[in-house]
């Protein structure tokens, strides 16, 4: 006997939208040949399957307001009406999602609660997909916390799907942030896997009705009321959903909830837009108590290098400036600026300059939040670091070394030297940025490397220079007449002498009406 249209089950039934594809047949997916130019996220290419991989962040609460950090104690978010949302701990003492606050503090005592902040949430969302851009470009948020990738393009990029998970989990624990993962051919499927704990991969569309088959309904986000008409008809799991018959399923629950199955199960197009960074970054982070411990305050603006690392790679840009607060309490915000000698974007990089600031900075009060801007201002080069994170052979040591300097001494305090185009050598060169100078003079000159501030005059005995001793000439004269037309001309012979001890001197004979002999500089 055969079935009626309006009696066929999710399992067998054709998808709501006449534009949907139709139901994949058993087996690998085919494999086709990679596009010249790959087809924009809002609408998957065809030539490669789509693989996505959700990021859930079930603590992004309590990580915004400062919860999970070292030593941070029992912190729990709560609601306008007073109702835990998160807990820093869950289930320690019964403490949970949707018990009153009073009821929690009796539970557990030395509870501190702290009201929810779903703009920082909001913030910290935009932060993590602007991090993800450095895996995929095919990022979208899915408030109010988690992430959609879409990874397909990005497997052969990273060595496939287990190296490119590795490489993106290590990365994720320097941001500071848990996250479930789930991973299948759809979006919603994936998220669906993520929220559940799934995190056995899904590769192929035929075994997803198998793998959410078993998931409670909860993973979808319907509404309470649409859960409870599932309970009262004693839906346990998607597949019940998926054996009651369509026009059933659709007349009590709505043709959302239907839709909603359709796109998981890949019946029917599930388009995403690719989130746009913004032009610069802007992070901040607050702490769960006030502290001015340098090692403390480090490790939490590491979170903020992390994302900003990521940020930066996505968009394949560079940054010769970081601008950091400290926020206090009271007293106006300390504010430093990280200046680079050339553009960067390794996050290690960033933190050990900060920590090198902190080392000689006198906090006005303890730190309540960190917050940290930067503008990409320069592409990223490649080799100045790895494409995804490992640094290569870097030939910018000496630029560091310039910025750590800089950091522990302060910015006045190292500086480069560059040539003039001037014969007089006390003012033929000039302060410049480290490595903005220019390079060797046009004619090779044998000069010292220590050159006086002020020519010192020298005895003169029996016609030749004395410093503790007779000084013997080895080589010269050169011989300068210059400076007539700014008034402070001079006319000097040169010559490279050695003292009794066995040092090699530069020294000059003053020609004039009464020669004098004076000491300039002292060779290495």
């Amino acid at each position: 006997m055969s079935r009626s249209p309006a009696s066929l089950s999710l399992f067998d039934a054709a998808p709501l939208s006449a534009a949907a594809a139709e139901s994949p047949s058993p087996g690998p997916p085919r494999q086709s040949p990679e596009p010249e130019r790959e087809a924009p996220q809002s609408q998957p290419a065809t030539s490669r399957p789509a693989l996505w991989l959700a990021l859930v962040f079930p603590y992004l609460a309590i990580e915004v307001r400062g919860g999970r950090q070292v030593d941070a104690g029992p912190l729990v978010v709560v609601d306008r009406e007073g109702r835990v949302v998160q807990a820093s701990e869950p289930g320690d003492a019964g403490v949970g999602p949707g018990l009153p606050l009073n009821a929690a503090l009796a539970l557990c005592p030395g509870l501190r609660a702290v009201e929810r902040d779903e703009a920082g949430e909001t913030d910290a969302l935009a932060r993590l997909a602007g991090w993800a851009g450095g895996f995929t470009s095919g990022v979208s948020p899915e408030p109010p916390d988690a992430l959609l990738l879409e990874i397909g393009g990005s497997l052969r990029l990273f060595g496939g799907l287990p190296a490119l998970r590795d490489r993106l989990r290590r990365a994720l624990t320097t941001t500071g942030h848990e996250a479930l993962e789930g991973i299948a051919p759809t979006p919603l499927a994936a998220l669906w896997l993520a929220r559940a704990g799934e995190e056995r991969p899904v590769i192929s569309p035929a075994g997803l009705p198998g793998r959410l088959g078993p998931l409670p309904p909860w993973v979808t986000g319907w509404s309470r009321p649409t859960l409870s008409s599932l309970r009262g008809l004693g839906v346990e799991r998607l597949a019940d959903c998926l054996r009651l018959p369509r026009d059933g399923f659709a007349r009590r629950l709505g043709r959302g909830a239907l839709a909603d199955l359709d796109r998981a199960l890949g019946r029917s197009p599930d388009p995403r837009v690719p989130w746009r960074p913004p032009a610069r970054y802007a992070g901040r982070l607050e702490l769960a108590a006030e502290t001015a411990d340098p090692e403390r305050l480090a490790g939490v603006m590491d979170r903020l290098f992390a994302e900003l690392e990521g940020f930066l790679r996505g968009r394949q840009l560079a940054v010769t400036a970081l601008d950091v607060r400290l926020g206090h309490l009271r007293p106006p915000a300390t504010k430093l600026v990280l200046g680079l000698v050339r553009p960067e974007v390794l996050a290690g990089h960033f933190s050990t300059l900060f920590r090198e600031r902190l080392e000689r900075l006198a906090l006005p009060a303890p730190v309540i939040d960190l917050a940290l801007r930067a503008t990409p201002s320069a592409p990223l080069v490649p080799g100045a670091a790895g494409l995804f994170g490992a640094a290569g052979e870097d030939d910018g040591a000496g630029a560091r070394l310039v910025e750590r300097l800089r950091a522990r001494l302060g910015r006045e305090a190292v500086h480069g030297l560059g040539l003039r185009d001037e014969h007089r050598p006390e003012t033929a060169w000039a302060v410049a940025e480290p490595g903005a100078g220019s390079g060797e003079p046009a004619v090779p000159l044998r000069r010292p490397a220590w050159l006086l501030d002020r020519a010192q005059p020298l005895e003169c005995r029996e016609g030749r220079p004395w410093r503790e001793g007779p000084l013997r000439l080895e080589s010269g004269p050169e011989r300068l007449e210059t400076g007539w037309w700014d008034g402070r001309d001079v006319q000097r012979d040169y010559w490279v002498a050695s003292g009794p001890a066995g040092e090699r001197l530069w020294i000059f004979l003053e020609r004039g009406a009464l020669p004098r002999w004076f000491l300039h500089g002292i060779f290495g």
